[in-house]
Order: structure tokens, then sequence, then C-alpha cells
């Protein structure tokens, strides 16, 4: 039934996925989750022509519903990038993305709703993954930066963060990123060993911290456990549940858990790891837009 179907959109700095999504199943529909490289230093419509080209695959078997994940900054509610200096799809500034794509896969732009790639991995989980049955739990994504969803009864909050966004809290006189992020966490080992060049990605450092090899450990146990003591204040004041944690770093879960939760000094404190992967910044995003038309079509019948 194409009515509980959403096309989902997910775009990262080197990847645009897209899927359909079977609400009443809070899944992947078998055979629609395709995945293609995308340069996001490229033009404006080069950028935009890929992500139409790979969401025109999906079709028409999906109510005419669409869902996009989009990393920030971005004005999600009037559907325009403000990307500037970070990096990736600085070429999107100012644009309307809702307009051009509407345009280009002859959609409705009232039809698409934009979500923080972030938030939508929190909602992911919440509806199909790890945070099943929880009230209040933050998740956290770690990988380039540090993403965060905040949630409460299966909705966004800001939570105990500016914006929501961990990344933006200050603890020890520095941003989270300075500490725990694949940038510095490479820096930390590069500074450590002397070593400028071949740095070794973070993989390979855990690889050599099971290895033991005692600078490695040193490193991932410095950057995670300045990630649990950052984020106790916030936890606390945010009353929650738990903690999940996603994202590329998370899968060097036995390095990763048992630093952040002596961090955390909270004894007993759920600390858990993501169950879904790429699916679920797709997953979160179809849930989004589903409540989205749920919550307007209850304002129409107020």
């Amino acid at each position: 039934m194409t009515g509980n179907r959403v096309a989902t959109i997910e775009l990262g700095g080197t990847h645009v996925a897209v899927a359909v999504i079977d609400l009443a199943a809070r899944a992947i529909v078998g055979g629609t989750h395709l995945t293609r490289p995308l340069n996001s230093g490229g033009s404006a419509d080069d950028i935009l022509d890929a992500i139409a080209a790979a969401a025109r695959v999906l079709g028409s078997e999906h109510g005419g519903r669409w869902a996009v994940a989009v990393p920030g900054p971005f004005d999600f509610a009037a559907g325009i990038a403000r990307y500037t200096g970070v990096g990736k799809f600085d070429s999107l500034y100012g644009i309307d993305l809702r307009a051009r794509l509407a345009d280009a896969l002859d959609a409705e732009p009232s039809s698409f709703t934009f979500v923080n790639d972030a938030d939508a991995f929190a909602l992911g989980e919440y509806a199909a993954g790890a945070a099943r049955g929880l009230s209040r739990f933050c998740c956290v994504t770690l990988g380039t930066g540090v993403g965060s969803g905040w949630v409460v009864a299966g909705e966004l909050t800001d939570g105990a963060a500016p914006g929501g966004e961990v990344h933006l809290l200050e603890f020890e006189g520095q941003r989270i990123e300075a500490r725990m992020s694949r940038r510095a966490i490479r820096a930390a080992y590069s500074r450590r060993t002397g070593r400028s060049e071949a740095v070794p990605d973070v993989k390979e450092i855990a690889d050599l911290a099971r290895g033991g090899d005692p600078i490695a450990r040193d490193v991932l146990e410095d950057a995670f456990s300045f990630l649990g003591r950052a984020l106790d204040g916030p936890l606390a004041r945010f009353d929650a549940d738990a903690l999940i944690i996603g994202g590329t770093i998370a899968r060097s879960w036995d390095l990763l858990e048992p630093a952040l939760s002596s961090g955390l000094r909270r004894p007993g404190f759920p600390v858990i790891r993501a169950e879904l992967s790429d699916e679920a910044p797709m997953i979160g995003a179809a849930y989004a837009a589903h409540s989205a038309d749920a919550a307007m079509l209850g304002a129409r019948g107020r």
C-alpha cells in the first residue's frame, strides 16, 4: 500500500542514499535502498542533478511523500541550504532545495519534509532500533564530528544543548569536537607519536590500541572519557533515561564504552550502542515526515 510508504533521501558529504520506507513495518522496503557517490564540492546544478537522479530510481510506489535527511546548517522549515565555510555543499548556499527537488521530481513542494541527519538518526533508533521503549534519551553520532538528537516521547527537542547541537557545547575551555572527533583523535595521535605523514585513521588507531600500543590506547581513552565528562551535566539536566551512541567510531565499542561510561561518573547509567546503521536516518526522516503529516491533520481538525 503506497499510502504507508515514504520516499527518503539521505544526503552525506560523499554520498546520496535513497530508499522507500514502509511506515507500518518501520523498515526499508526490500530492493529500494540505493547509495551513489556525491561530490559535495561540486556546483549546485551538479549536486542537485545527482540527488534527483538517485531519487528517480524509486519510481512512484511511495504515495508521493518525500523525507530528506540533510546535515546542517540548513533551514529545515523552509528547505533552504545555509552551508558556508563547512567544506561541503557550499555551492548550495541560499538555494531552495524544496522547490528545486519538487521541480526535478515532478512533486508538490509541500510533500517534502527536511530533517537534520543526526535528529533523523535518533528518531530512527526510537522507531526501530536501540531506543525503542525509551521515553527520554539523547542519541550521539560519532564520526567526522559529533552529531546529536534529543527525543522525548518520540518528539525532537533541543534537550540540554544549544539548538540541540552537542558539538556547540563547551567543556574544559573548548568545544567538544576539539577533543572528540576524527580530526582531533588523529591529530592527538600525530602529536604523541611525532608522525606527520600517513597518520592512521580512527579504525587503525583502535586496532593499534587492541594490539597493545599504549599511545593509541591513551589517545582514545582521553577522547572518549572527555566526551563522557562533557555529556554528564547535560544528560543530568535533561533527565535522560539513556545515551545512545552511533556513527562509525561506535564500531570501536569495546574501547569506547568503558572510557565514556567512566567519564560520565553515573554508575549504572545505560550507555547503549545504536542497533541501526545507514538505515537509521532514513527510517527516522520518514518517521518525522509522518509525524508532521499527523500534526498538520490534527491542526486542521481543530
